[in-house]
């Protein structure tokens, strides 16, 4: 990381000296009536004023000149209290007209200040800056534009800035009617600009209205707080919304940029599922948060200028790691991992060349004031790009997943309907084994003991024969939607007791079966519950030590305001897993595997379905500490509700 990171500055600091100018102190001459001129080729010399002590008298002063440096380029000295003097001579051609306009960016600074020789030994000021109200500013325009009667023979300006966000300073003269089409042609393009980054905004949330997918409510917000930043920014906020109150447009610049950089770092821990791929720049990224809504809170405390500066020194860095869940993405292959490389990628370049500036670090280029929100639209258009790709893959996914469902539930179909055919098949000559049992059994009343063991076999072999086909039989309606096909009143007790003679003589000798008397009768489809119960005692006698009891206690119980029936059975085997109270009535989840107990893990499941749609509840007592307990309560009455639901 530590490497990457010395590169990418190495990167930057390259280019630094291509993007300065070279310093050559010459005043500068207006030749042209058609095209402006910008001072930025070493025409501005600067005086930094730390305790904002000097009037424009002390300034001016011959002694003081000295004190002057020339800069290379336009002023760009990041956040500071200090006050800054710029310097700068100039003369006309006799070519071209006297009138001529100043123009000032960028448009957020607080106070700026024109000093001009009066012919009298003194100077005029005027006075701007955004504390100003927009409507006492010579030109309306969203930067500041000073009117100006420049004489052939040369003539020495002082501007006078401070700020409480970065002190910038980018100067140009402008021939009145060439700079008048110039700046329609300027808003021109910031029109369609913000119109585009408006378009996407909307775009992204119509898309999550449709879809419901959060990335693009992410990246709608992300859009509307970009737009908002560069509206206020860029001056148009003071123009065309708050004219009249600079103190607002002047606050809301700190605030929208705090909450923007916040939700900007919580966009990009979504964007790139940072939580689960990089879990420590998700910490990192939420510091960034913390900064963000600092800077935002800080702007009525009066403390912006210095949490604005610690919130961007933590962006240049936070710019740099991006490259590791980029280059994830990047490995791939995917066009939507490129698109989203791109996009990021441009995102950290221009970022990181703008705070370059913007700190002080580097030079402030007019390009920079200008173009960050065209760069800023083009890599939010690649990101709306990428997550429109991205959830395009999810919903192909998801149909895919969708059909193979479907596949899934006809071949279910299929064999549930084949399990039924072979359950009605096999079920007449199992009778028929049962009767010729029975019959064998009654002419033989006392067997000696190797006889009654096979009687007893062949008994055991023919209930689970015959209980494994009720239960195929009961799934097939079950596969079908018939949880309720027919609804009688049932006892209880007696379908138990019913149960019980599915199982062999030994079993039936381990349960102790405990009901108070009176039980009212439940509502229910008779064989579904026998499934129920069956499946529960199962599980009992499955688990629990051969010789252990098994305690079946049946009770009155009311479910808050509900009447109903509670079924409870016991056993005292090794018990539940922790955690596994919940689990067990899952889908193919079985129990412990104590005792080479064998199954498919669907009974628990079935059961709880089929209880579900009586209107009850069946589940595990997580407070037993001995075995294993699980309850089934059943109302009295089942819902109509339920009724029509389960038909």
């Amino acid at each position: 990381m530590v490497r990457a990171f010395f590169h990418f500055l190495c990167l930057l600091l390259g280019l630094l000296p291509l993007l300065a100018g070279a310093a050559d102190g010459l005043p500068i001459r207006l030749e042209s009536g058609t095209a402006p001129r910008y001072l930025d080729q070493g025409a501005l010399s600067l005086l930094r004023d730390p305790g904002g002590t000097l009037d424009i008298r002390q300034v001016a002063d011959p002694a003081r000149a000295q004190d002057f440096l020339a800069l290379p380029g336009n002023l760009g000295a990041g956040y500071s209290r200090d006050v800054f003097w710029l310097r700068f001579s100039v003369q006309r051609s006799g070519a071209v007209g006297e009138n001529w306009h100043l123009e000032v960016l960028p448009p957020y600074l607080d106070d700026v200040r024109l000093y001009e020789a009066d012919g009298q030994g003194g100077f005029t000021e005027r006075r701007v800056g955004d504390l100003q109200p927009f409507a006492a500013r010579e030109i309306p325009y969203r930067g500041f534009v000073f009117r100006l009667q420049v004489p052939e023979a040369p003539v020495t300006y002082y501007l006078r800035l401070q700020s409480t966000s970065a002190i910038a300073g980018v100067l140009s003269f402008w021939p009145p009617g060439v700079h008048e089409a110039a700046m329609q042609r300027e808003y021109l393009i910031f029109g369609l600009e913000k119109g585009l980054l408006l378009t996407a905004a909307l775009f992204s949330l119509c898309a999550w209205v449709y879809v419901r997918e959060p990335l693009h409510l992410y990246f709608s917000i992300l859009a509307l707080f970009q737009l908002a930043v560069g509206l206020t920014l860029h001056g148009f906020t003071a123009q065309y919304l708050l004219p009249e109150d600079s103190l607002w447009a002047n606050d809301l610049t700190g605030i929208l940029v705090g909450l923007g950089s916040a939700f900007g770092y919580f966009f990009f821990i979504e964007l790139l599922d940072l939580r689960r791929t990089f879990p420590r720049l998700t910490t990192f990224y939420r510091i960034g948060i913390v900064f963000g809504l600092a800077a935002a809170a800080s702007v009525p405390l009066g403390g912006y200028r210095g949490a604005a500066m610690a919130l961007f020194l933590f962006s240049l860095v936070s710019g740099v790691t991006l490259f590791w869940p980029c280059r994830e993405r990047l490995r791939t292959g995917t066009l939507r991992a490129r698109v989203e490389f791109f996009g990021l990628l441009l995102y950290v370049v221009s970022a990181t060349i703008n705070l370059i500036g913007l700190l002080g670090i580097g030079p402030m280029k007019l390009w920079l004031l200008n173009g960050t929100q065209v760069t800023t639209l083009a890599y939010l258009l690649l990101l709306e790009f990428g997550v429109h790709l991205r959830i395009t893959e999810a919903n192909r996914r998801h149909e895919i997943a969708t059909q193979e469902m479907a596949r899934e539930k006809l071949i279910r179909e299929d064999q549930g309907k084949f399990l039924a055919m072979l359950a009605h098949e096999i079920r007449t000559p199992l009778s028929i084994v049962s009767a010729a049992l029975q019959s064998l059994q009654a002419m033989d009343p006392t067997p000696e003991q190797q006889r009654l063991r096979r009687y007893q076999r062949i008994d055991n072999a023919v209930r689970r024969m015959d209980a494994t086909l009720y239960a195929c039989l009961a799934e097939e309606r079950m596969m079908q939607g018939h949880w309720l096909a027919r609804i009688d009143p049932i006892n209880l007790p007696d379908l138990s007791l019913a149960v019980m003679h599915d199982f062999s003589e030994e079993v039936r000798q381990r349960i102790i079966f405990d009901t108070a008397a009176a039980l009212p009768a439940v509502e229910g489809d008779r064989a579904m519950l026998r499934v129920v119960l069956r499946n529960l005692m199962e599980n009992a006698v499955k688990y629990a030590p051969g010789s252990e009891p098994i305690v079946i206690d049946i009770r009155p119980w009311k479910d808050g305001a509900t009447a109903g029936v509670l079924w409870r059975i016991t056993d005292s085997g090794p018990g539940l897993e922790p955690g596994m109270a919940e689990r067990i009535f899952e889908k193919y989840v079985r129990g412990s595997e104590h005792g080479g107990a064998s199954g498919l893990g669907l009974g628990l499941y079935l059961s709880r379905r089929i209880v579900d749609h009586h209107g009850g509840w069946l589940r595990a007592d997580e407070h037993c500490t001995q075995g294993a307990s699980f309850m089934c309560w059943l109302p009295l009455l089942i819902s109509s509700s339920q009724k029509l639901g389960s038909l």
